[in-house]
């Protein structure tokens, strides 16, 4: 038996969205030399309004939001020295 893989993008295999973002077919055509077996898998788009894709979006979808605006930390009072006064003995 001989097979041959195509792949093209991003393809989800397992979990719940898989249910809902993958459409699968597979077809068996008769020919005179045997059979020929054909699978092809397509992965939806997101669509929010569900008429060409899930309405559900991935679960690893990010949103990345603005950083807030940061305080300044204040820094201690600069001291000499450090371990308690021990560089005048």
């Amino acid at each position: 038996a001989k097979a041959m893989k195509f792949r093209d993008g991003y393809l989800i295999s397992t979990g719940e969205p898989k249910k809902h973002y993958i459409s699968e077919a597979v077809r068996h055509v008769l020919m005179r030399q045997g059979v020929l077996g054909i699978k092809v898998k397509i992965m939806l788009a997101h669509d929010p309004e569900g008429r060409m894709g899930p309405k559900i979006p991935l679960p690893d979808n990010v949103i990345i939001h603005e950083p807030k605006e940061e305080v300044p930390v204040m820094q201690p009072a600069a001291e000499e020295g450090y371990g308690g006064g021990y560089e005048d003995q």
